[in-house]
């Protein structure tokens, strides 16, 4: 079954494009490591301007492959303590697929 993470950013002021670069970083490890990687922007909604970035594995390895990934946690890191982030968390979820 497959596991879906779900991030969602709101860009500070005038810095969406250095967030998608920030995305864009992510996506190449998490296609690295067998997930896919895509990112909306919400249009229209009560989080209108938001970045959603959706990651999807398999299954449970693929996320822990991801996770365990040294390139990966430090790039994490130094978007998580950067000085001025170019955008804020506004929301994450784990998901998992419900086979019906």
């Amino acid at each position: 079954m497959s596991v879906s993470a779900v991030l969602s950013f709101r860009p500070r002021d005038g810095r969406a494009g250095e967030q998608i670069n920030n995305l864009k970083a992510v996506k190449r490890l998490v296609e690295r490591a067998g997930g896919t990687f895509r990112v909306h922007r919400q249009l229209f909604g009560s989080q209108a301007g938001n970045l959603v970035a959706v990651s999807e594995y398999k299954d449970w390895n693929g996320f822990a492959k991801l996770r365990s990934d040294p390139e990966f946690m430090q790039l994490v890191e130094s978007i998580r303590t950067a000085d001025a982030p170019a955008a804020d968390i506004v929301g994450g979820d784990i998901y998992e697929e419900v086979t019906i």
